[in-house]
Order: structure tokens, then sequence, then C-alpha cells
């Protein structure tokens, strides 16, 4: 599927001084090419206090984005690109990161690479790629307005609870309790996250499967399990202070123990720009130093 452009809408949630000239000529390439720019309005609010770049605009969004929109920019690092799919939900707008931070593993575009990447845009030479989410539903949701995660949904001990006690089912099978300081569903794009912290594999986000990593278990012999993204986890949660957290990515709620979580995969997918070059295996070397070896000679 290749991409052309004519609306972007703009995401981020605040940038640093020295990445503002990239950004600012990011602006400016788009708008010397007839682009019509929409903004986040609490970003604009933020850059508008720093900088004059307010004729760029043509229009802003606080929520959802307007229908007409092509392409969202996500200009931040990682926990922006998350939030972004926030703003997209089902929308189907692709999503193309730009990385202002430090690592930048989902947000893989370079300051440096900007120019080339709006102009591979507006020729339609890129690409989309679809990525899965994570879906939770549970009585009184916390996440109603968005109960879909692009990385994971975890649950996760209190400041003042010791461990958690987690009942895990798979389509109605009982699997087993974990005794942790919490558990992970993530996805496969969400293996090189959280998951991947707490020991979990890294799986290929073209994959179907939904991964369930322990955090800190209590026992020697409980290890991250691969499942089929078809599967249906249903997690019964007991603690000592009577409640635990619940995370969609960023998003953080605590919620009493008698609440049941039903967790599978999304029934939509987030569509990720992929730029002509870049490639998922090489992103994992580069970023996480995978593989790494002094053996191994550059090809």
């Amino acid at each position: 599927m290749c991409l052309k452009i004519n609306r972007v809408a703009i995401y981020g949630r605040v940038i640093h001084e020295d990445f503002f000239p990239y950004f600012k000529q990011m602006l400016r390439d788009l708008d010397e090419r007839g682009v019509k720019l929409s903004c986040y309005r609490p970003f604009f609010d933020f850059l508008s206090e720093r900088w004059d770049v307010h004729s760029y605009f043509q229009s802003f969004y606080d929520t959802d984005l307007e229908p007409d929109t092509d392409i969202l920019f996500s200009v931040g690092g990682d926990g922006t690109f998350l939030d972004a799919a926030v703003r997209v939900k089902d929308s189907g707008v692709p999503v193309l990161g730009i990385n202002s931070g430090r690592l930048g593993f989902l947000a893989n575009i370079a300051q440096e690479e900007i120019p080339q990447a709006i102009q591979w845009l507006c020729a339609g030479k890129c690409e989309v790629e679809q990525r899965a989410l994570v879906k939770l539903e549970m009585e009184d949701n916390p996440f109603s307005n968005f109960n879909y995660s692009l990385n994971e949904i975890s649950v996760q001990k209190t400041e003042r609870s010791s461990l958690l006690k987690v009942h895990a089912y798979i389509g109605g099978e009982y699997l087993t309790t974990y005794w942790a300081d919490g558990l992970i569903v993530a996805t496969p794009t969400g293996s090189t996250a959280y998951s991947l912290s707490c020991g979990g594999p890294i799986i290929s986000p073209s994959s179907d499967n939904l991964i369930i990593t322990p955090v800190s278990p209590h026992n020697l012999n409980m290890r991250p399990l691969i499942l089929p993204g078809d599967v249906k986890i249903r997690l019964k949660v007991e603690s000592r202070s009577g409640d635990f957290m619940v995370s969609a990515d960023s998003r953080t709620r605590t919620v009493p123990d008698h609440y049941e979580l039903f967790i599978s995969s999304g029934d939509f997918k987030i569509n990720v720009v992929k730029m002509p070059g870049h490639s998922y295996y090489e992103t994992l070397r580069n970023k996480l130093n995978w593989g790494e070896d002094k053996r191994n000679k550059k090809i």
C-alpha cells in the first residue's frame, strides 16, 4: 500500500530547543509542498509559548483527528507514539514516528532523515504496515474511551501491596497462578518494550501472537509464554491491599480486586508508515544492539 498526503496531523507533547530547527524545517517543507497541517492543540500551545509557528497550521484538534487526515506525524519518543495511537483509534490513519528523544524504536525517523522522509511521502514511495493491538474488557472499564494498547496490557501491584496472586485462564481453561509483582500481556510490537525488560522474547511484529510475561515472579520455574493471537485470556487478581493497577501502555488506573480482566487481540490494527530502507531487524541491531558481538563483521 503506497501513501500520498494532502493533510498531515501533527501530534506531540514537548520538544527540546535543540530539536526545534529540525521541526521548523519539517513544517516549512510540508507547507512548501502545499500540504495542509493540523496540530494537536495542547502541543500547539506548548510550541506557541516558545516559538512563532502560527502561520504553518490551518486547523487544530483536541481528541479525534479531522476526517480528511491522511497521516499523523508523531513527534517525540516511543511514549508519544503510543499516545498517538490513542488519537488515531480505528480511523485507519497511518502514523509516522519522528524521533526527537533518545532511543526511538517506534519513532524511528531520525532528525536528519526528516527531509528525505517528507520527499518520499509526497512522492508516494512509503509503505504502510499493520501492527496488532491488544484489547482489554472488564466491568466499569477505566479505558472505555479506548480499551486497546499497541504494546501491552499489564497488571501491577500498588505501592502498598507486597505481591500479586494472578489466576490466569486461557479460553476458559486454567493455566496457572502467578505469584509476582505483576503480569504483562504484550503484542509482538510490545515484545521489545516492558515485556523484554522482564525477560520476554522478541517477536516479529508481523507475527500473530500474544505474550504473557510475569514481572518478578516469586518462583524459579515461571517463564514467559507465547500464545496464538486468537486466544482469550482471563485474569483474576488477588492482593493484600485489596486493589491493583491496570495499565494500557502509558495509561494506568487502580481497580479493586474483584474485577476480572478479559484480554484478547484487537479487532482492528494500527497502520504504521514504513520508510524505504528501514527494516525491523536493522532497528533491532542498531537501537537495541541485538546480536552485538565483536566477532561479527559488518556485512
